[in-house]
């Protein structure tokens, strides 16, 4: 009875303790917490103004550089042309410096007049005068300032951060107001490349309707968050986790966006923490900074490693109290056992404990079974009584070193029983310390291991006939693989081979025809000259095929690993087509073995063959989408067109040798029948099949270096 109220009594000190403590740590935790919130806010509100700088220098250079002073602007703007040749004048001026400066995120510029009608909007192909009221007056504002202005607002082309400015004559008579439009998503998507911040611009969705143009305002779209706000479309757009918020932060941003006022939402996504921060712009924009907090899940974790812990310890500490009580009872319980464990250990363990001179003061029971003496027979003899004299001497004398040094002997040694046959035992020795911590003699621990001895002779016999049999499968395995890998090389150099056919055809057709006019005595100087230019190409066909074949079976161990992405960017960067897009995407660390020459000429000419499609087919704005991912333990490459994708009947046949579209050879990429072979090579696999208006091409790479499997065998 008085055992359950003392548990009863530390039970309830623990509760209490526990209780306290949770909360003062989930306190702690909160704070710590809004402090998170509070720094993702600041960084909401340094974005706005770092994108109003920016937008502030590059629009201030353009101005200085072609707006201000510029006779010719102020001509046309005086002149008497009508609203469409001013137009078509503006245009003409700054048509080609636009398109430099676009780089820089300017989307647009346009001319207004004083009292806000358009002059020039470079969105438009012709003049176009419509704009709404509310930004009429904003103009006109502009036009009684001297002073330029930057601030997110919303004109009949777009919502983007406008800088207006009015432009004087020399005699600072104002003559125009100057406006220049950023690259909204342009300049989110540079500061997500640079900080990996998040950001999207979204605006009230009747603002727009109500300012934008029917023309432009197909190119916004609702925002997932909230349908009554709209974000403007764009390659440039942010693709991340909106869509995926839980349901719950949903309503709370949808609930607070009502009011137009600064709020953060945090909220847990597939085990990670993000945080929201809204900061409106002006009354129907926000400017949205979605950040994923690692210290947020730092500081969850670490409070929640604080609680555990704390209960730990109470828990702890409860109970050691606890058991002190009980300890006296508890005592008397652990002495029996001990005795019964220390009855076990004399039963079963070969211990045996010697003075510093090795004089024998203590033997187990079972000390005595394995050495065939009695235990009054071994108290008071010398440790040497089972010495073995296959044992050296020199052996004791280092075993004795140690133990003299206060170290710990360990190993194996050889013992003679009382009957004098031989026993192993594996064991340590360690040195007796009294309670004044002074070394009164040794203690040795050790089993018996003679069975043991007796199975590694076996064994090793076994280990031999095992390496024998093992040796002559690897010779085996090793003459099947060359065997493949002659094949291999075979069905390559058959391939080259049928590559050279058609350029040392056309050589001797060539000569052949040379040979004849040399007969006929009718050739000429025009004649020898188009001659030799031809025999150059086919030469010149010959040495790119020469040497693709020996950079296929050349072999660089310093180019043995190399990093797959670096490799394609490399390709990527000798292409120059500029009505051509080419975007690299995947993962930039993963690396592969083999030569990286080889990938790049397989990138190369999967890439030149999209292109040349884009030419025949007059695609004006192709696209190619290279994505490096990671499969099981193989690496995928993704290479995608929009070239419309290749002829069903062709598409099985387009790795198969001699099979081309094409009606000249390029240096600038393999055929795809070479860089079936080569992937081969690599242990790897290509393959190709039309998908979404278009042709993708699928190469799959090791990552497990090649080399191990030759040491394994």
């Amino acid at each position: 009875m008085n055992n359950n109220k003392l548990v009863f009594r530390y039970s309830l000190l623990f509760l209490i303790l526990s209780t306290i403590s949770i909360v003062v740590l989930l306190f702690s935790k909160a704070n710590l917490v809004e402090k998170q919130k509070e720094d993702v806010q600041v960084k909401n509100k340094n974005i706005i103004n770092l994108y109003k700088k920016k937008s502030f220098d590059v629009s201030e250079l353009f101005f200085f550089t072609y707006v201000h002073n510029n006779k010719n602007l102020e001509n046309i703007i005086k002149s008497n042309y009508s609203k469409e040749e001013k137009f078509a004048s503006l245009d003409k001026l700054y048509e080609k410096k636009l398109t430099f400066f676009k780089k820089h995120h300017l989307k647009e510029i346009n001319f207004y007049a004083l009292d806000g009608t358009p002059l020039y909007k470079s969105s438009f192909e012709k003049y176009n005068k419509n704009l709404s009221d509310e930004y009429k007056k904003e103009i006109q504002e502009v036009s009684k300032e001297f002073n330029s202005k930057v601030s997110l607002s919303v004109n009949d082309t777009n919502a983007s951060i406008q800088y207006l400015r009015t432009v004087f004559d020399k005699n600072l008579n104002p003559l125009a107001i100057f406006e220049v439009s950023i690259d909204l998503p342009k300049l989110v998507h540079e500061t997500f490349i640079e900080k990996n911040f998040q950001i999207d611009f979204i605006f009230d969705r009747l603002t727009l309707k109500k300012r934008v143009n029917k023309e432009f305002i197909k190119n916004y779209s609702p925002h997932y968050i909230n349908p009554n706000f709209m974000y403007q479309n764009s390659f440039y757009t942010n693709r991340f986790i909106t869509k995926k918020i839980p349901s719950e932060a949903l309503k709370q941003m949808r609930e607070k966006m009502k009011n137009m006022h600064s709020f953060v939402v945090d909220y847990r996504l597939d085990d990670k923490y993000y945080i929201t921060s809204f900061i409106p712009i002006n009354d129907y924009s926000y400017l949205m900074l979605n950040v994923k907090c690692d210290e947020y899940e730092n500081i969850v974790k670490r409070y929640d490693l604080y609680i555990y812990i704390l209960i730990a310890t109470i828990f702890i500490i409860t109970l050691l109290l606890f058991i002190i009580n009980l300890f006296y009872n508890r005592f008397r319980i652990t002495k029996s056992k001990l005795d019964s464990i220390s009855k076990s250990i004399d039963k079963y363990v070969i211990v045996a404990e010697t003075d510093l001179r090795g004089t024998i003061t203590y033997v187990s029971e079972a000390f005595c079974n394995v050495s065939g003496y009695k235990k009054n027979e071994l108290i008071g003899k010398s440790i040497n009584v089972v010495r073995h004299p296959d044992i050296s001497k020199r052996f004791y004398e280092n075993m004795w070193s140690k133990l003299s040094n206060d170290e710990v002997w360990e190993g194996e040694i050889k013992n003679i029983d009382k009957n004098g046959n031989s026993y192993w035992v594996r064991g340590n020795i360690l040195p007796i310390y009294d309670l004044k911590n002074e070394k009164v003699g040794y203690r040795s621990i050790r089993v018996n291991i003679s069975d043991e001895k007796q199975l590694l002779k076996v064994n090793s016999l076994l280990k031999r006939d095992l390496f024998l049999k093992l040796n002559e499968i690897k010779t085996r395995d090793r003459m099947n693989i060359d065997q493949s890998k002659i094949v291999l090389m075979g069905q390559i150099l058959d391939a080259f081979s049928n590559e050279w056919k058609k350029p040392i055809s056309n050589l001797s057709s060539k000569i052949l025809a040379f040979e004849n006019s040399v007969a006929e005595d009718s050739y000429n100087k025009n004649y020898l000259n188009t001659l030799a230019k031809e025999l150059g190409i086919e030469l010149k066909i010959l040495s790119m095929h020469l040497n693709e074949f020996k950079t296929l079976f050349s072999h660089n161990s310093s180019e043995d690993k190399y990093n797959v992405y670096n490799a394609i960017k490399t390709a990527i960067a000798s292409v120059s087509q500029k009505d051509v897009t080419i975007s690299l995407l995947g993962d930039e660390t993963l690396e592969t073995f083999g030569v990286s020459y080889d990938l790049r000429k397989i990138i190369l000419g999967i890439i030149y063959n999209s292109i040349e499609e884009f030419r025949k087919k007059k695609i004006p704005h192709g696209k190619i989408t290279i994505t490096i991912n990671k499969t099981n333990d193989n690496l995928l490459i993704k290479c995608k067109d929009n070239a419309g994708g290749i002829p069903q009947e062709f598409l099985s046949k387009i790795f198969e040798t001699g099979f081309s579209t094409k009606e000249n050879l390029s240096s600038r990429g393999l055929p795809l029948h070479i860089a079936k072979l080569i992937v081969r090579k690599l242990d790897g696999d290509i393959w190709a099949k039309n998908e979404d208006n278009g042709c993708c091409f699928y190469i799959k790479l090791i990552t497990k270096d090649r080399r191990e499997n030759r040491r394994e065998q």
